[in-house]
């Protein structure tokens, strides 16, 4: 009998967010997950223009778009409108941000 063994590829473990924001590419490596996009875009990069309102995402001080690629064979890119006091730093991980700056 003889016992087939597979081998599992791990993939490298990524210790550092990769994003853009007007078109400066940032890499933080020492993200909190408490950290709000707004919070990092205002005390971390100084860009003010965005504002802390409401802090619920009703008022829209906060708003900056997102883009993402979402097929990079196709080049297919989605832009959207995000309330950057909602959104986790975490989540913009590859993405393009773009401020009222």
């Amino acid at each position: 009998m003889v016992k087939e063994t597979t081998q599992q590829v791990i993939p490298p473990t990524i210790d550092y967010l990769l994003f853009y924001v007007n078109g400066k590419q940032v890499i933080e490596h020492n993200a909190e997950p408490d950290w709000t996009l707004l919070w990092y875009l205002r005390n971390k990069l100084n860009l003010t223009g965005s504002k802390l309102g409401c802090g619920e995402g009703g008022c829209g001080a906060c708003t900056v778009l997102i883009s993402q690629c979402i097929n990079r064979h196709t080049g297919h890119l989605e832009h959207r409108t995000v309330n950057a006091c909602l959104a986790p730093l975490c989540s913009v991980d590859g993405c393009h941000i773009v401020t009222v700056e």
